[in-house]
């Protein structure tokens, strides 16, 4: 069990029922507001903070490069806080706490009673193990959250789950955009749906992140015909339709923009094909991960090809 200290932030090992002893040097602690399937995850959750948290992750190791972290997932015990008997803790040279009154071997020996915020090792089930591939491990709160994709888990001879993730592979895929390459009398509404893309690949499911890039590439390829075809018809044109204006189809090839028009087309595909109606039709899969990022990196493919980011 794992036992933090609300004054000092240090933390320690053990159990309140036997002895703790510190965790030194102290470990990163991060709030964790989610794990299991990323489309039942309810963003309410999302609004807790430490210690309010129901969950938090011990980080053990983290590879920069490949965006793996292995911790120790650990859930809120029922009794908390909870009076634990700790040894002195190595991050001072002189430590006192209000102890125990009454003269024993414990304290004598270097124990002191300590009250902690108490949180006992998660447990992994066989439903959650069933679904591991799609399930993810939401770190942070409020705003400032990271969806990592859950790799592996492992069981310890200590009894906890060893838990490698993935920070999901779709953040940073957009580009950043140029602002005054923007025309201006849309740039607004692009930069708006490019953040919200952006923001939902980090948090949404597949089906929601494809949503997002088909709102962002249909208000850029809007802002673009609005830009250079004024005289053009573009209210209320769905983006297969304005892939078709800046791509026509029956054009001179040398006129035509190809990998636009193509980027814009396989994007409005994608989205058709989450819908439920389109996968009783065709016999079709839902959206998955690799759908999305494929989404994302055509959407980034657009802005880079109307000369809007870098």
């Amino acid at each position: 069990m794992l036992g933090i200290d609300q004054n000092t932030w240090l933390v320690y090992e053990g159990s309140p029922s036997l002895f703790g002893h510190a965790v030194w040097p102290a470990p990163f602690v991060s709030t964790a507001c989610y794990i299991g399937q990323l489309a039942e995850w309810d963003r309410a959750s999302a609004n807790v903070t430490f210690p309010t948290s129901l969950l938090i992750f011990r980080e053990d190791s983290f590879d920069p490069v490949a965006r793996v972290r292995r911790g120790r997932l650990y859930e809120w015990y029922s009794r908390n806080p909870c009076m634990w008997h700790v040894q002195q803790h190595p991050a001072y040279t002189s430590f006192s706490r209000n102890v125990s009154s009454s003269p024993n071997a414990l304290e004598a020996r270097g124990f002191q009673e300590a009250e902690l915020l108490t949180y006992r090792p998660w447990v992994v089930s066989e439903a959650f193990l069933a679904k591991q591939r799609e399930s993810v491990l939401i770190l942070g709160a409020g705003t400032r959250l990271t969806a990592h994709n859950i790799l592996d888990v492992e069981r310890l001879a200590s009894g906890e789950e060893l838990i490698t993730i993935r920070t999901r592979a779709s953040l940073g895929v957009l580009p950043e955009l140029i602002g005054a390459s923007i025309p201006e009398r849309h740039a607004t509404l692009v930069v708006d749906q490019y953040e919200k893309a952006a923001s939902a690949a980090f948090r949404d499911d597949a089906e929601s992140v494809i949503d997002r890039c088909r709102e962002a590439a249909s208000a850029a390829l809007h802002a673009y015909v609005a830009a250079v075809k004024p005289e053009s018809n573009i209210m209320g044109k769905d983006l297969s339709d304005l892939a078709d204006l800046v791509d026509p189809p029956n054009a001179p090839r040398e006129q035509r923009r190809l990998i636009l028009g193509n980027a814009a087309r396989i994007i409005a595909r994608l989205h058709a094909q989450g819908k439920s109606a389109e996968r009783v039709k065709r016999g079709s899969d839902a959206p998955s991960e690799s759908d999305a990022e494929c989404a994302l990196a055509l959407l980034g493919k657009i802005y880079r090809d109307l000369g809007w980011a870098r």
